[in-house]
């Protein structure tokens, strides 16, 4: 196996545990309402983002894309390798449900937020009886 495409899974795996860790101090972060540290987690995220693709780019480049990961693995005689895939399987597993789990929590405050901002805000209009006996504004 290329020794440069060893390199790219190993930081491959390394760069998916930071994200995986990025995303549970997110979720920390919206269920204690810390709003300006969940902006800064925000943009970290996305560069974590953005390293991942640099480096899945550079992988496809070496690999080429007529090839599988799974395939090239499976072939590859480096249990190390081996256990990296694994690895890099199973954060990304983990990745998904902690991601989904921030959205729904994320997507719950802001929920709450509008109901609340509806309670408080005033009528634009104040209800009247018209003529059939209906309210109307």
């Amino acid at each position: 196996m290329n020794p440069e495409l060893k390199v790219i899974i190993f930081d491959e795996k390394d760069k998916l545990k930071d994200l995986l860790k990025l995303l549970d101090e997110q979720y920390d972060l919206v269920i204690n309402k810390e709003l300006i540290k969940l902006d800064k987690i925000a943009r970290d995220l996305d560069e974590a983002a953005k390293e991942l693709a640099r480096i899945e780019i550079r992988r496809r480049k070496i690999m080429g894309s007529d090839t599988s990961m799974k395939q090239t693995i499976e072939n590859c005689d480096d249990t190390s390798i081996k256990e990296a895939y694994e690895d890099i399987k199973s954060t990304l597993k983990m990745i998904e449900i902690q991601k989904e789990a921030n959205d729904i929590l994320i997507k719950q405050k802001l929920f709450f937020t509008k109901k609340m901002i509806n309670f408080i805000k005033p009528n634009k209009g104040v209800a009247t009886y018209n003529s059939s006996g209906q309210v109307g504004k």
